[in-house]
């Protein structure tokens, strides 16, 4: 009889901690079972002193203007790494499948990314405080007749989560929704213009920021609630977390916030109505020939496009330090090698500079990871190859992953200390490589602006 009630017991307390067990880990039918495994197995990040941002791509967020990146999340962030003190390095991601798996990864300290959180309790993620609010709204066309037709079809894009409210429209039981789970905002635009759909639903925020790009649009009635706009917080970093929620707290209070709120968010936004023009406006009168020479060398475009900002801000006869000149400003000795003179046109400096990115390509491309490669050519063609493979040399020689420009961005600046640049795997000696880490960091995020905007 003991042994009979001691089964039972037994029993009744493996059902109470299955029963609570299920219970704090929330609702997961919206991630797959092999990821759940994955992330139940999250190690912690390396310590950094960067706060490493992913960013959900979209025109509000960060877009690029007169070859400069801005945004209001890109704003916010930049405003974060003066008040912190820290590096925030922004990693941007425009496909919805990878920034969700991404948001329940622990793979960054910050992930900025809207989609329903209420069903992933603090088991799986950390919601940080609200950085702004928004609400749903209707695009359609400007006085387009399909308006009285029946029924309405709202069109939603991907991961577009919020819930929608009819209830204000004329016969509300005749809007209907259809998902769109591969399609981007920009792409239901698109078919608004063309007439394949009627009506698309995407944030105000988000809305008012695309209307220059579709002058055929215009933004009809609001169909939800005011909604958070957070970031998903890295679980590992309970101390950090606790530092940006008391920063947004407070930045939220500032003149600053409510300046870059007005920048970005306003439908009078001088930046959003005299910034853009076309969708797919060019980065400069010389796309065509840095289209070319960039397929003929097997690159991207935009990378050389970022470069020349860069470096000239595409002005042709440039003279700069220690003898650099045009629109790539190569030093004399690159350009010698090239055939560049003071006479050679801008179409034959470009052709040379694409000559020697491709160069630089080539030293790079079975050395480091893929993702990375670029960051690697940018900083090769500040500092000179020899200084890259040296921190390279050392990155390895102290254990870290030479693969990896985070890490090999480390040892390029440690290349100023003694006991570095006289390191027997060094080969160029002394150089300070800080410079060039800023260098890279701002050709990057321009050239990821322009790989986002420009085709």
């Amino acid at each position: 009889m003991r042994r009979k009630h001691s089964s039972l017991l037994f029993l009744v307390i493996a059902s109470l901690i299955l029963a609570a067990v299920i219970i704090l880990r929330g609702h997961t039918s919206g991630v797959p079972k092999l990821h759940i495994a994955k992330l139940e197995k999250k190690k912690q990040r390396p310590h950094s002193d960067t706060i490493s941002v992913c960013l959900f791509y979209h025109a509000a967020d960060y877009f690029v203007y007169q070859g400069s990146v801005i945004g209001f999340q890109h704003d916010i962030f930049k405003q974060m790494e003066k008040d912190f003190g820290r590096p925030v390095e922004i990693t941007i991601e425009a496909d919805p499948e990878k920034m969700f798996l991404t948001a329940l990864s622990n793979q960054y300290d910050i992930v900025s990314f809207d989609f329903d959180k209420s069903n992933y309790v603090p088991f799986y993620i950390d919601v940080s405080e609200p950085v702004a609010y928004t609400y749903p709204v209707i695009i359609m066309r400007k006085k387009d007749p399909a308006y009285d037709s029946l029924p309405h079809i709202v069109n939603t894009s991907a991961k577009y989560y919020n819930d929608l409210d009819f209830s204000s429209l004329k016969d509300p039981s005749s809007w209907k929704i259809q998902h769109n789970p591969d399609l981007a905002i920009e792409d239901l635009m698109d078919m608004l213009v063309d007439k394949q759909i009627d009506y698309a639903v995407c944030n105000y925020n988000v809305a008012i920021t695309l209307m220059p790009f579709y002058t055929q649009l215009t933004i009809g009635p609001r169909v939800g609630k005011n909604f958070p706009r957070t970031w998903i917080l890295n679980q590992h970093n309970t101390q950090l977390n606790d530092s940006i929620n008391r920063w947004l707290s407070d930045f939220k209070e500032t003149n600053k916030y409510q300046s870059i709120c007005e920048k970005y968010l306003s439908p009078h936004s001088y930046v959003i109505s005299r910034s853009f023009g076309k969708r797919r406006a060019s980065t400069s009168q010389y796309d065509a020939v840095l289209k070319k020479a960039s397929s003929r060398y097997g690159f991207d475009w935009r990378l050389i496009s970022a470069i020349i900002y860069q470096e000239s801000q595409f002005i042709p006869d440039l003279m700069g330090f220690g003898g650099s000149y045009g629109i790539m400003q190569m030093m004399p000795v690159t350009c010698e090698r090239y055939g560049i003179t003071d006479s050679s046109t801008v179409e034959e400096q470009i052709w040379a500079g694409a000559k020697y990115l491709s160069f630089l390509c080539n030293i790079f491309r079975n050395k480091v990871d893929t993702a990375d490669l670029y960051y690697f050519v940018a900083g090769a063609y500040n500092s000179g190859p020899g200084h890259i493979l040296d921190a390279m040399a050392l990155c390895e020689k102290y254990g870290d992953d030479p693969t990896k420009w985070t890490t090999t961005a480390e040892y390029l600046i440690k290349k100023s200390h003694k006991e570095y640049y006289r390191d027997e795997v060094v080969k160029c000696g002394y150089y300070p490589g800080k410079h060039t880490v800023n260098y890279v960091g701002q050709v990057m995020t321009r050239y990821n602006g322009f790989t986002l905007t420009k085709e």
